[in-house]
């Protein structure tokens, strides 16, 4: 696993820390996607937070395209994202509308605790 981010299951929900030298390459997001649905596969549930540092700078939105499809190999994918002095911007708008285009529930939070209340209140446990 990389050292970027770490997965863990926390008994209802997948739980992805998103640390300080994460880069979300493609190849780095194949690996964290294929760790990801084994690990919802493995704990049969779809209800994954996202949490710790958003990557900094502006990616083009093809990439932003591009990883909001990637989500969407895992079917009936629930995904709450809090990160740390989060603002949305255009390019996580563009991931919410791409995520649920292709069917993935996905929204950004600026707290654990509403994330995880979303997460509970709406994804299938």
């Amino acid at each position: 696993m990389d050292d970027t981010y770490e997965i863990e299951f926390r008994g209802d929900h997948l739980h992805v820390e998103m640390r300080e030298n994460y880069m979300p390459t493609p190849q780095v997001q194949e690996e964290i996607w294929g760790q990801v649905r084994a690990a919802c596969e493995e704990n049969k549930t779809r209800r994954v937070l996202v949490e710790g540092i958003l990557p900094e700078g502006d990616r083009p939105p093809v990439d932003v395209v591009r990883a909001g499809k990637k989500a969407a190999t895992i079917p009936n994918l629930w995904l709450a994202f809090n990160f740390d002095d989060f603002v949305p911007t255009e390019n996580t708008e563009l991931y919410e509308v791409v995520a649920t285009s292709h069917g993935v529930r996905a929204k950004f939070f600026t707290d654990s605790e509403t994330a995880l209340k979303w997460l509970r209140a709406n994804a299938p446990s």
